[in-house]
């Protein structure tokens, strides 16, 4: 008999209904695995009618839920943690609006939750990204801009363990990783609904807080063929509330979680499961889906 596991998939947006068709078109192309269920949400947390009308009158395939918002991505994000504790699904992805997943997202998920059925937390880094420059692993052009992909799982040995993490010295400091997945014993864990930038990467410390007291099971993903990143939004929610007025109240939060000798999540555990994308077959599918929402 084959063991089914159940993701609730939010597709969180605020605004940007061109953005939220691309990520649609990318969910309803998921390759499937008998081995997961993929419960498509869109969850709309936004200030403005007018969008919640347009989210509506796009029709698309998947449910709509409205979410009480205050304007700040905290706030929408515990919405979807919310709606997955009240539902039956063994697992939560909560996708922003303007990202976008690869068909082999199903697979790749449930090699994670079939080789580790008892986790409760996936970090995935590093991450592909189209960005307006440069970044690490492999470059290809996307119009005017650059695709950043990974064609195998890595990991600096030299700095895995327990310290210091960057960000403690950090002017600037850069999120770790992207948690995509949850079960619903991390899940209850709930994000800072009123600091307006820096909430992911705050909220990546608090479970790492629970991990080193055995709460829960936080893993770090190498395995980049889940997702892809868009860095090109100049409008996104976060240029609302620039990074840097922030920092240091990020920052002090933190430290209330984990100590600075102990805030790195290099001390996380790996997993390294095999690429089911190739870097080619990546730089393929983002150089045509990119623009899906132009069509």
């Amino acid at each position: 008999m084959v063991i089914k596991y159940k993701i609730l998939l939010c597709l969180l947006t605020h605004h940007r209904i061109d953005k939220l068709t691309r990520l649609v078109k990318s969910v309803e192309g998921i390759v499937s695995d008998d081995s997961i269920i993929i419960e498509p949400v869109i969850v709309v947390n936004t200030l403005n009618d007018e969008y919640y009308q347009e989210v509506l009158d796009a029709k698309f395939p998947f449910k709509v839920i409205r979410t009480e918002s205050n304007g700040k991505p905290g706030k929408g994000k515990n919405s979807c943690r919310k709606l997955f504790l009240d539902s039956d699904s063994d697992f939560v992805t909560q996708i922003d609006g303007d990202d976008w997943l690869y068909p082999t997202f199903a697979r790749s998920m449930a090699q994670h939750i079939l080789h580790y059925p008892n986790l409760d937390v996936v970090g995935l880094h590093p991450l592909d990204i189209v960005d307006f420059n440069q970044r690490g692993g492999h470059h290809f052009e996307v119009g005017e801009y650059w695709g950043c992909v990974w064609g195998v799982s890595l990991c600096k040995r030299a700095l895995h363990g327990p310290g210091e993490a960057h960000w403690v010295n950090e002017p600037h400091p850069a999120n770790y990783d992207r948690v995509l997945l949850q079960s619903k014993l991390s899940a209850k864990e709930m994000m800072d609904e009123d600091i307006p930038n820096g909430e992911d990467h705050l909220y990546s410390v608090q479970l790492l807080a629970l991990h080193q007291q055995r709460k829960i099971r936080y893993f770090i993903s190498m395995c980049s063929d889940l997702y892809i990143s868009d860095g090109t939004m100049k409008d996104n929610i976060q240029s609302e509330y620039p990074f840097g007025p922030h920092v240091q109240t990020m920052k002090d939060s933190m430290l209330t979680y984990v100590s600075a000798e102990r805030s790195s999540q290099e001390e996380l555990p790996v997993i390294f499961n095999p690429l089911l994308l190739t870097q080619e077959q990546k730089a393929v599918y983002i150089k045509d889906s990119y623009y899906w929402d132009k069509i």
